[in-house]
């Protein structure tokens, strides 16, 4: 789907880059956050099991399967072991030397290195790993059908991830003080949001603890880890 490039009368018919930019699946990048030091798991959660492979590579999978632009995955602390366990994917993969200053760090780190042709980027926290390829396709076909500054999904009245925001929102994150975090940005935007609607609970529910993690594969966290890692 490719939208007419929108021209300005009064830039003497110049075409505005925004409305020149293809509009494709490939035009939204998937940017997979996986910096966190997973204190209360105690554990990595990119590399936490999860039907025979990690959670990263799940996400990974799951985006492969809808077709966006090639992913950056953000990483931290643990990048190295992360590292190689994903080199036969084709990412892009930042480190964010002082993760421990938020989760805005790393999305503002990955915006800062995105082409300047896509159209929006979408963020998926790597805890949040069991979201459909079948959603993710939603969300990205209602944003382009849209150009919402922000197409979350909506679980019940609770907005989740993954959720994906116009490229035209990119300066706001860029300059947002760390200290407060993207909300103020998805505040200001609630009103224009595209909501896609879903079942999957998966959107909303963060893996965060031993008893998190219990709750969404119905495994023994240490258990999990010995059988998949042999330690």
């Amino acid at each position: 789907m490719v939208r007419q490039a929108g021209i300005d009368e009064q830039s003497g018919g110049r075409a505005d880059p925004l409305t020149s930019i293809r509009e494709t699946l490939e035009s939204i990048v998937p940017v997979v956050l996986a910096a966190g030091d997973s204190t209360r798991m105690g554990y990595p959660k990119a590399l936490l099991p999860l039907g025979g492979e990690t959670f990263l590579a799940h996400v990974l999978g799951t985006l492969r399967q809808v077709g966006l632009a090639r992913p950056v995955v953000v990483l931290g602390g643990a990048a190295a072991e992360i590292e190689s366990t994903i080199r036969e994917w084709s990412v892009e993969i930042l480190r964010n030397p002082d993760p421990g200053r938020g989760q805005l760090s790393s999305i503002q780190l990955a915006l800062g290195r995105l082409d300047p042709g896509c159209l929006g980027a979408m963020i998926w926290p790597v805890d949040q790993p069991a979201v459909s390829a079948h959603l993710v396709r939603r969300l990205a076909e209602r944003f382009l059908a849209t150009g919402a500054p922000v197409t979350c999904p909506l679980y019940g009245e609770r907005r989740g991830h993954p959720a994906i925001f116009h490229r035209a929102l990119f300066g706001e994150f860029m300059e947002a003080p760390l200290e407060k975090g993207p909300k103020g940005i998805i505040l200001r935007h609630r009103g224009t949001m595209a909501l896609v609607p879903t079942g999957e609970a998966a959107a909303v529910e963060d893996v965060d603890t031993p008893e998190d993690y219990r709750a969404l594969t119905g495994k023994d966290l240490e258990a999990a880890v010995a059988a998949a890692t042999g330690r």
